[in-house]
């Protein structure tokens, strides 16, 4: 057999050898990956929460990450909140102003219906498989409902220094469209966050009980505010009920 029917014959052979290593590699990754959509989890929830003048409902779906520990995890999700109210106060919402309380201005609305659907992360503890602790917020989202009437404008020191304050003006406002955490008063438009102690009556079911801070948000058609500020921020304490279903995983 000549030299280059050999080298011929060992290239083929090294050829095969690599297609069939790739075979592997594919499959391999196939098996990984079914693998890991099968051992997946994904929770649903829902829920009411009710506070002074406002009442919300919720509905929210999240993918569950065990990180440290099969007790302790981080999950990701996205949520859809329905807030109701009637005669709330807005105050002033920038962190520019908030931080002097002269500067502060306050709107009452007389009703109010805002939508907000924000992504949001869960952080929890299991402490058993029957009992579980977590705190979730919202991260960024965006905001929508309809025009709203004010019934009051109350301003504040350093905008009633600037002279007469026209008594009636018309002014409506709307939900701010855009909703980022940012922290504190420096958060922009409406927000959901919420402390949850979960009682697991099944491996699937869990009956969620907690209170919520609940940022709402409004942009007025007109900057009545001091030094032309347009928006007004409600933050309400409120009782939450809930109840979540597992799906998927072990």
């Amino acid at each position: 057999m000549s030299l280059g029917v050999s080298l011929l014959i060992h290239n083929r052979y090294r050829k095969r050898i690599r297609i069939n290593k790739m075979k592997k590699l594919v499959i391999l990754t196939f098996v990984l990956a079914g693998s890991f959509g099968a051992s997946a989890q994904y929770r649903l929830n829902a829920g009411a929460s009710v506070g002074p003048g406002a009442t919300m409902f919720s509905l929210g779906a999240e993918r569950e990450f065990n990180v440290f520990s099969e007790k302790f995890h981080i999950n990701p999700g996205v949520r859809l909140s329905v807030y109701n109210g009637n005669d709330l106060e807005y105050i002033t919402a920038p962190a520019e102003y908030t931080a002097n309380d002269d500067q502060v201005d306050t709107i009452t609305q007389y009703s109010v219906q805002n939508n907000f659907a924000n992504l949001y992360v869960r952080i929890g503890y299991d402490f058993t498989e029957k009992l579980s602790l977590s705190f979730d917020i919202d991260v960024v989202g965006v905001s929508f409902g309809g025009e709203s009437d004010y019934k009051s404008f109350g301003p504040g020191k350093a905008l009633q220094d600037k002279g007469p304050v026209p008594a009636n003006q018309s002014v409506v406002s709307s939900p701010t469209a855009l909703n980022v955490l940012l922290v504190g008063d420096n958060d922009l438009g409406s927000l959901n966050s919420t402390l949850s102690l979960t009682y697991n009556p099944t491996k699937r079911i869990g009956i969620d009980l907690g209170a919520g801070l609940v940022f709402t948000e409004y942009t007025t058609n007109d900057k009545i505010g001091y030094d032309g500020n347009d928006r007004f921020r409600n933050k309400a304490m409120m009782g939450y009920l809930g109840i979540s279903y597992l799906f998927g995983g072990k």
